[in-house]
């Protein structure tokens, strides 16, 4: 399950990738996914982004909308966080969260309109924007 989360497969839609996570691999060779996937549905195996920088400038660009963050509710996928403890960047993640007031669950991915999200850190920012002068 390790290798499979620090080595995702995504599928492309609407322009957009999204990550596809695989649950195991059967003597045959076949995989199963923690999520639905149609026959003939095309995967590309991922690079994955340093996770914490990406974090960090994924909240860092929320402070700046917000004018400062206050909370986030948020939701992170347990593969993602299997990810984190493999790569051995738990720590620095978990500091991310602590220093931008981040509480919430773990989860088995995230729901997105008709989309399942897999290995992701989705959430609701509560701050206050700074009334233009």
């Amino acid at each position: 399950l390790l290798s499979f989360a620090s080595h995702p497969v995504v599928v492309k839609v609407g322009g957009q990738y999204y990550c596809r996570s695989i649950q195991k691999m059967h003597a045959d060779g076949s995989l199963s996914f923690f999520c639905a996937i149609d026959d003939g549905v095309v995967l590309s195996i991922a690079q994955p982004k340093d996770m914490v920088e990406s974090t960090r400038a994924a909240l860092r660009d929320v402070e700046e909308r917000l004018g400062g963050i206050d909370m986030i509710l948020g939701f992170d996928c347990v593969l993602r966080r299997l990810d984190a403890r493999n790569r051995q960047v738990f720590r620095e993640i978990s500091e991310l969260y602590r220093v931008n007031n981040v509480i919430g669950f773990g989860t088995y991915g995230e729901q997105y309109r008709s989309m399942h999200l897999n290995q992701t850190f989705t959430g609701i920012a509560f701050g206050e924007r700074q009334a233009a002068e």
